[in-house]
């Protein structure tokens, strides 16, 4: 027998001179998020969303179910893009006709991306946070992703100090008068003690947000992207490692020392070349192993250039 509600809906009461209010909704909702790569069955995932409207008419709230029900339910019946993350939005401005002109949703997660090895044969599975956003109003839609991408650094100021120390311990042990032969060298050269100094390097984190031309229908967009800044970072880090990956990301290393400067840069000029986003923002940190502070560098383009100090 179904209980007789009474119909009161408390949020549609008036309000004398009540002020707009930007955002109101809910944050860290828990959600399923449905992945599709290609090639690959359906995954199941666990995400977090952020649902908001505006509320630009004198009445006390907005309706917070229907933002919920729209939200997880498209999320539990069509994997994740930035499309479907669009049509959420909008379906918030449907579901607030009358009392919101903006919309948006960002749903965060997981991506999980098996990798190969720097030169053996092995693969390993990499952990990428991801978050597909949209922001809707009458005017239009915009898409967007937020993705994340781990690298080492080696600081080149500390590596080229790195080098005179071993410059120093060489002239030590190798006086003018001593005539040192190729052998010689390559023998001290094996030697730990000999190795006077070596530069600090640090895990990294770069960030960068992508304003999307067009919605995608998949993930493509997404995966091109984190190997794209992968690739000119050249020093990811690594998952399944041997010996002969492990030297090779020290070669790497050596052969990319940069500050954080630099590497925001890079990452820049990749996104640039990607002609299907508008606005591009890019973060990185590297988290100091010689400071208890991290050294930050950021920059904006095209329509995120109002970005730089969000």
């Amino acid at each position: 027998m179904k209980r007789h509600l009474a119909e009161i809906d408390v949020a549609k009461t008036k309000i004398a001179n009540a002020q707009r209010l930007d955002r109101v909704g809910m944050s860290n909702i828990e959600c399923p998020v449905l992945i599709q790569l290609a090639g690959s069955p359906v995954q199941l995932a666990s995400g977090r969303a952020d649902a908001f409207v505006s509320l630009d008419e004198p009445q006390k709230g907005i309706h917070m179910s229907r933002l919920f029900l729209s939200l997880t339910e498209a999320l539990s019946t069509k994997p994740i893009s930035p499309a479907l993350v669009g049509e959420v939005a909008r379906s918030f401005l449907k579901s607030h006709d009358g009392i919101s002109k903006f919309g948006h949703v960002r749903v965060n997660f997981e991506l999980m991306i098996k990798r190969p090895s720097l030169l053996s044969d092995n693969s390993g599975w990499r952990s990428y946070p991801v978050s597909i956003w949209a922001t809707a109003t009458d005017s239009g839609t915009r898409h967007g992703v937020d993705l994340t991408v781990l690298y080492s650094s080696t600081c080149p100021c500390s590596a080229a100090l790195a080098r005179q120390l071993i410059q120093n311990k060489f002239s030590q042990d190798f006086p003018p008068a001593h005539d040192v032969t190729r052998d010689a060298i390559i023998s001290w050269l094996g030697k730990e003690e000999s190795i006077a100094g070596t530069p600090h390097g640090q895990r990294s984190e770069g960030k960068a947000r992508l304003l999307l031309e067009a919605p995608t229908a998949d993930l493509g967009i997404v995966i091109e992207t984190i190997k794209g800044l992968e690739s000119a970072l050249a020093t990811s880090v690594q998952s399944a490692v041997k010996r002969e990956d492990e030297q090779e990301f020290a070669r790497l290393n050596a052969g990319n020392l940069m500050f954080a400067e630099d590497a925001v840069r890079r990452m820049s000029a990749t996104l640039a070349l990607n002609k299907s986003f508008t606005g591009t923002s890019c973060e990185v940190r590297h988290f100091e192993s010689l400071h208890p502070h991290d050294a930050v560098a950021k920059v904006a383009t095209g329509l995120l250039l109002d970005h730089t100090w969000n």
